[in-house]
């Protein structure tokens, strides 16, 4: 988990503006869930599945 801080601290506050958007449906909390949130979602799929990526190649586990 420690080498997934950055990925779940980005998840955790994804999370919390989703939640306010899904609590408080407004103009404003849509616009930080579009602009906001979403891509932080996608930022930390890319960060888990490259770390995962090497971490496979570091076991010898992955093909090339």
């Amino acid at each position: 988990m420690r080498l997934l801080r950055w990925e779940a601290m980005c998840a955790v506050v994804a999370f919390a503006l989703t939640q306010t958007f899904l609590l408080v449906p407004g103009p404003y909390a849509m616009a930080i869930f579009t602009f906001i949130a979403q891509p932080l979602f996608a930022i930390v799929a890319v960060g888990y599945l490259v770390k995962v990526k090497a971490d496979l190649r570091n076991r010898g586990l992955q093909r090339r």
